[in-house]
């Protein structure tokens, strides 16, 4: 790998369960040798639900790679079309969801790179 930059080819990369909610997930922070932030692609299921949470101090962008997705926001249900980003603040409530027929995919980036940051909110 150069030290001006690294490269991965995502579908390469096994996608192992996360230990919070058991959701699919590909971890590039490895993969890509990050040290200012998080990146995971993750992968739901029809059915499939991350952990409902907050972060201690990792602001997080989310990024729908496949889907449409959807997030639990607080107490308000987000449809976020494919393609589409959005960024929420560390003590914002948040939980990704799907509730479709279909697949779906999240590129998943959390800075600063805080180690088990999330914060389960029951």
């Amino acid at each position: 790998m150069s030290e001006h930059y690294s490269v991965v080819q995502v579908e390469d990369l096994e996608p192992e369960p996360s230990a919070g909610s058991g959701t699919p997930q590909v971890d590039l922070i490895e993969a890509l040798g990050c040290t200012e932030m998080r990146p995971r692609v993750w992968y739901l299921s029809p059915g499939d639900a991350m952990s409902y949470h907050r972060q201690a101090e990792q602001e997080e962008f989310y990024y729908v790679l496949s889907g449409p997705g959807r997030l639990k926001v607080e107490d308000e249900l987000v449809d976020v079309p494919e393609g589409s980003a959005l960024r929420i603040p560390p003590d914002t409530r948040r939980q990704v969801l799907n509730d479709t027929e279909g697949e779906h995919a999240w590129l998943i980036i959390g800075a600063p790179p805080a180690e088990d940051d999330g914060i389960v909110v029951e």
